[in-house]
């Protein structure tokens, strides 16, 4: 099985996105079997290459290879009027137009939602901004980084009587990928009762908060805070990593209370689920500063490996903390194809497996991100019907540029 064989097989995507909010929507769409022609402006590309640290060649980070594998690359310079051109027939020839420029941008092009669809009636045509299109930030720049801070999620985010910290991966950006990719495929199916097309629109700071809708009742209704509260959770008591004798720790989900009256049987404590301080999860948020501390005195009297070993009897959801390096190249992690290689034979790039399983569509395997321009010959050919002399008019004017038949880069940071 290939990736022509996916569900999305037969759908053509242009993508104008850059960074990691698009990117990554465009990757599952990829991922899913459609034809994705990614535009770069020519020389510098997507500003995600210089991200990192050089894996494929000095243009070709390790986050661009996360972000942009199944891809093909065309090079066009969107300040030429040639260059516009090329990418309004792309679109014409296209189901679904995504990008993440700040608003207005694209229209200054003359490639916004409108003039698009008098081009391509019927088209989908996705925006992902910051802030959104209205609003007193709404033409402001910001990333993943500005997102945590100014949605709250940083701020609930840290240690107990610490600063805020941001959460290790870029949640903003890739929950709004995530987002578009919802509505995209939304209107893909609903593209027979809707065949005028729809214009989606997803700000980052929206998606942001959305992530955090388990707090906006309390925040937004009852007018509560929400503490920092480090490896322990704001709503649910015990939640958290307790240390164990040898340093390491052990993560307790016990959010039920059939699973607290399981560790306590677990800790040697039957007494406790009849206490009436501990008797609901709203009783043990009360009295958090009571019962968490026993629990830790309890935990620091065994390693961790003979607590998981007894969590896991009493059936309490439980589990090391494990480092990064470590989760990846664990026995389930390899069970379930976590990673997957793209690049080449000589020099494989391990990146994320797309999470999603289906009897229908096995796994497929993955190509490896386009270097700038890559396949601008092929698709300009291909998809639009240019032949060489147009082509070679449109390499000559820079509206265009190629790297069609250069060889890949041979080893991480090889001049070009």
């Amino acid at each position: 099985m290939t990736i022509s064989d996916r569900p999305l097989k037969g759908i053509r995507v242009l993508d104008f996105t850059h960074a990691a909010a698009g990117p990554y929507a465009t990757m599952m769409l990829a991922d899913l079997g459609a034809e994705v022609i990614k535009i770069e402006k020519p020389g510098r590309g997507d500003g995600a290459r210089h991200m990192g640290k050089p894996m494929l060649g000095p243009v070709e980070s390790d986050y661009y290879v996360a972000l942009n594998r199944n891809k093909r690359g065309v090079a066009l310079d969107l300040r030429t009027e040639e260059g516009r051109a090329v990418a309004l027939e792309l679109a014409e020839k296209s189901d679904i137009v995504i990008q993440n420029f700040r608003p207005g941008v694209m229209e200054r092009l003359g490639l916004g939602y409108e003039q698009i669809r008098e081009r391509r009636p019927g088209i989908i045509y996705s925006s992902i901004s910051a802030f959104g299109t209205t609003g007193p930030l709404s033409s402001r720049p910001a990333n993943d980084i500005i997102m945590q801070a100014v949605s709250g999620l940083m701020g609930i985010t840290g240690e107990v009587g610490g600063g805020p910290v941001r959460v290790g991966a870029p949640l903003s950006d890739y929950g709004t990928g995530l987002f578009s990719l919802i509505g995209i495929l939304t209107a893909l199916y609903a593209r027979d009762q809707h065949p005028e097309g729809q214009h989606i629109e997803v700000a980052m700071l929206d998606s942001s908060i959305a992530l955090m809708a388990n707090y906006i009742p309390g925040v937004a209704g009852l007018g509560e805070t929400i503490p920092r509260s480090g490896r322990t959770h704001a709503q649910i008591v015990p939640y958290q990593a307790f240390e164990c004798s040898d340093g390491a720790y052990v993560m307790v989900g016990a959010f039920t209370n059939g699973f607290w009256k399981r560790l306590c049987i677990a800790l040697d404590r039957p007494e406790w689920p009849a206490d009436e301080r501990f008797l609901t999860n709203a009783d043990r948020l009360r009295h958090r500063n009571i019962i968490v501390p026993m629990i830790e005195e309890i935990f620091r009297g065994r390693a961790r490996e003979e607590w998981l070993d007894i969590l896991n009897e009493a059936d309490v959801p439980a589990s090391p903390v494990l480092e990064l390096h470590e989760a990846i190249v664990s026995e389930q992690a390899q069970a379930n194809q976590v990673i997957q290689d793209v690049g080449t034979p000589e020099q494989p790039v391990p990146t994320v497996r797309f999470p999603v399983r289906s009897t229908s569509w096995p796994l497929a395997e993955s190509n490896t991100p386009p270097r700038i321009g890559q396949d601008s010959q092929e698709v300009l050919s291909r998809v639009l019907g240019k032949n060489t002399e147009e082509i070679a008019a449109l390499l000559a004017s820079g509206a265009v540029a190629s790297s069609d038949g250069i060889p890949a880069m041979a080893a991480s940071g090889a001049k070009p």
